[in-house]
């Protein structure tokens, strides 16, 4: 039985310190840096008022929403004792990364960004979304916080998010990176304090900051294990060192940290695997996880989009039913509390695995040389699928325990912190509004 794993590689310092607002807590060369000069026109010189809010908001793959009860993390648990801490943030379907960090950029749904998977398919185009294509304009619906926030006069920076490499709606953050996996942390961590230490003129209002190590150490090693752990210290380091750097900066009091996980993880169950081909002939479908130019890979799910429109309810007739683990959609009938079903994206069949079960063929051999011993991309209101979202700073309440909450809420938030008239979204701000200040 060949054996798989599907690692997400997103398309994705000073010292640690001991007081977090108020809260004690116990060999290739890098690409050239692509980024836009700061040149502020007089709106944004008018708007940009020295006691202004600014945002920081920090993606961190795969951290579960209980993952810093279960290790040593202090200064997120400081963040979170002295702001706004959820019982989860809950992904958009599928809950896997390009599709959940760009919903919470934009407040929309898969079925209204059109990113319904990390390797999205266009049927329109008949092109794959995949390595190379990420800076095209085409792939990306919706108009991502950073944009609304340049429309209205205020300068943003991206140090790494989905979505920010490609010009939406005409914009781009005025100053961004390529995305660059090895990047060193300490890098990160000095670029977002350089740019908060910029003249109050130049000075981004909204930054994004993006660390993956939590999720390659729980693909690789699984969640709730010591491996897990020792990547969610890595990043709570980080994180303190940015801290640390805005206390130094004497920014305490107009910088809002927003920290969110795209998705959780949970364990994949020994060779529980389920072959499409035992049921289907590959030949009649489109696979876009199979049709990588990098190399066929499993997952949760599957977009089936079928070559022959005859042969939809063969296709389905075939697989339905056909494993017990295996939940098996046409397109116009899949689930609404998904928000999935997009008219170019979405394949005309879609099949999800049962929690810890993964879909893959027998007839082909993955990229990956090592089997994943956790995994995400699951029905997204299953817990483990839930993420992380803590908020500290001037904007929030403190010691405030929150509901879980669709992660679509999070565009609204960061925009009524920032002052700034919000997009059209799918989420709805006055379910989540009470975790900020009057």
């Amino acid at each position: 039985m060949r054996r798989f794993a599907l690692v997400i590689t997103a398309a994705l310092a000073l010292s640690g310190c001991a007081t977090l607002y108020g809260q004690d807590n116990g060999s290739v060369p890098p690409p050239a840096v692509s980024t836009i000069p700061a040149q502020p026109t007089p709106v944004k010189q008018a708007k940009a008022a020295k006691d202004a809010p600014i945002v920081v908001m920090i993606g961190i793959d795969g951290l579960r929403w209980d993952a810093i009860d279960r290790h040593p993390a202090p200064n997120l648990r400081a963040l979170a004792k002295g702001g706004v801490r959820a019982q989860g943030l809950i992904p958009v379907m599928p809950s896997v990364t390009f599709v959940n960090f760009y919903s919470i950029a934009t407040g929309l749904y898969a079925e209204h960004t059109g990113l319904t998977s990390n390797l999205a398919y266009s049927r329109k185009t008949g092109r794959l979304m995949e390595r190379g294509t990420h800076g095209e304009s085409e792939w990306w619906g919706g108009e991502p916080i950073w944009v609304t926030a340049e429309k209205q006069g205020l300068t943003t920076a991206a140090m790494f998010w989905l979505g920010s490499e490609a010009e939406i709606a005409g914009k781009r953050p005025t100053h961004w990176f390529p995305y660059e996996h090895n990047k060193p942390k300490e890098e990160r961590i000095a670029q977002v304090l350089d740019w908060l230490s910029m003249p109050e003129k130049d000075r981004p209002r909204l930054i994004t900051l993006y660390f993956h190590d939590v999720d390659s150490a729980e693909h690789r090693y699984g969640p709730e294990t010591p491996e897990e752990g020792v990547a969610i210290k890595a990043v709570d380091k980080h994180i303190g060192d940015l801290v640390a750097g805005i206390k130094k900066l004497g920014m305490e009091n107009r910088v809002n940290l927003v920290i969110v996980s795209d998705h959780g993880m949970t364990k994949v169950k020994e060779n529980a695997l389920i072959y499409l081909d035992d049921y289907i002939s590959l030949d009649d479908v489109m696979a876009p996880k199979f049709a990588s130019r990098d190399g066929p890979s499993g997952g949760p799910y599957m977009h089936l989009f079928v070559k022959d429109k005859a042969n939809i309810d063969k296709v389905y007739h075939q697989l339905a039913n056909a494993n017990p683990n295996l939940q098996v959609y046409r397109r116009e009938h899949l689930p609404k509390r998904w928000q999935v079903n997009n008219d170019d994206r979405t394949g005309d069949i879609f099949v999800v695995a049962e929690p810890g079960w993964m879909i893959f063929a027998r007839s082909l051999t993955s990229k990956y040389k090592h089997a994943p011993t956790g995994m995400h991309g699951y029905d997204r209101h299953f817990h483990d699928m839930y993420g992380t979202f803590i908020a500290n700073g001037p904007a929030f309440k403190s010691g405030l325990t929150a509901e879980p909450f669709d992660n679509v809420n999070v565009y609204g938030l960061v925009a009524d912190v920032l002052d700034i008239k919000p997009a059209k979204t799918d989420g709805d701000l006055d379910s989540v509004k009470y975790i900020l200040k009057d």
